[in-house]
């Protein structure tokens, strides 16, 4: 998907933990253009590994420009060491900016589903602004590697 976005123009990433597509992403595109360097230079990263880092990071983006996708944005809200108050809180907080920025560019969030009662009370949040919710089913069968020989 990310490639797909980048060859139409500029992205912004923002993922809410450590995983970024760095390696499979150039090989990705090979497929597509040899203009690799150029392609990827429409892209723009930045990592939250907290929920706070992830509201700061929400705030820095200015309004307008490229589109954004924010990936497994729910992910910095499981830290069982902060209180779920301030957790909801932090969450409330950031769903602000999302409609903010989606007032003004294309915004795409994923997440993914939890058996757990805490993503019970924080994803009504993403419901609430979402303006389209896509559901994947979870029971198709994974894509598997062929094997080498």
């Amino acid at each position: 998907m990310i490639a797909k976005l980048i060859l139409r123009g500029p992205l912004f990433v923002l993922s809410g933990d450590e995983w970024l597509p760095a390696f499979a992403l150039p090989r990705i595109l090979r497929g597509y253009t040899t203009e690799i360097k150029e392609i990827l230079e429409r892209l723009y990263t930045a990592r939250a590994s907290t929920c706070y880092r992830l509201l700061d990071s929400l705030a820095g983006i200015a309004s307008q420009g490229e589109p954004i996708l924010v990936m497994d944005f729910l992910h910095t809200f499981y830290d069982s060491d902060m209180p779920l108050r301030v957790r909801l809180f932090k969450l409330r907080e950031c769903c602000r900016e999302l409609r903010r920025l989606a007032f003004y560019r294309p915004v795409i969030v994923l997440t993914q589903e939890r058996e757990a009662e805490e993503y019970e009370k924080f994803i009504p949040a993403l419901y609430s602004i979402a303006d389209t919710t896509i559901i994947l089913d979870p029971d198709l069968e994974p894509i598997g590697q062929p094997a080498l020989f």
